[in-house]
């Protein structure tokens, strides 16, 4: 397929999975990413061999090899016209690692797989319990606003969990305990029982011995 039938959207797709390096749901890319992945770019990429994609029980892109390559030739490459403000700002950064990558030798996909040990690097003062679970409760915030249409309509912790997929579930968890002595937030069970999905259940969090799936703030 021609490059020009590549769109910004495309692209930002393709470098997302790239730095990632890890299948992502849908939900990531709007949700965290602020991409609006519609399924015409969904199945250009498939078409392509760019990316592959699992529909049950949730939309999940991977990156194929050739989506790899793909990936890493945006490093260096020139912004696509009417890219703005945002787009030449990432082709900027991502000139910035290519030029990295080119002078430390590291292949693009080893750099973005690596795993810092942290006794080889100098680490940053590390936070204690109460800043951390402030951060996770900020973030839970957020992505609540961002999921409901309007305050206080209740939300699905399974969606919330999908949307903040890299926040660790002891953080999560202890952060919506924290939230729900909170005025104007409700966590709450679903009231039949019988409409719940695997995933939704395993989503729930447990507090004062009931499983509470749906979470509503209003404030």
């Amino acid at each position: 397929m021609p490059e020009k039938e590549l769109t910004l959207v495309d692209r930002c797709i393709l470098v997302t999975l790239m730095v990632k390096a890890a299948p992502l749901p849908q939900t990531y890319f709007k949700n965290v990413a602020g991409i609006s992945l519609k399924p015409e770019h969904r199945s250009r990429l498939k078409s392509l061999g760019l990316i592959e994609v699992t529909e049950k029980p949730r939309i999940v892109l991977t990156l194929t090899d050739k989506g790899w390559n793909r990936a890493t030739e945006e490093l260096g490459a020139e912004p696509p016209k009417r890219a703005g403000t945002a787009g030449g700002t990432l082709y900027v950064a991502l000139d910035f690692l290519r030029r990295l990558i080119d002078h430390s030798g590291i292949r693009a996909d080893d750099l973005f797989r690596m795993q810092i040990n942290r006794d080889e690097v100098v680490a940053p003062p590390v936070a204690s319990p109460a800043s951390a679970a402030v951060d996770a409760v900020a973030l839970i915030r957020q992505a609540y606003h961002e999921l409901a249409a309007k305050p206080g309509d209740y939300v699905m912790l399974a969606d919330l969990r999908e949307a903040l997929a890299d926040l660790p579930r002891h953080e999560f968890d202890a952060a919506l305990v924290t939230l729900n002595r909170e005025r104007g937030v409700n966590l709450v069970p679903e009231s039949n029982q019988k409409v719940l999905k695997p995933q939704e259940r395993a989503a729930a969090v447990t507090i004062g011995n009931q499983d509470k799936h749906l979470v509503a703030i209003s404030s």
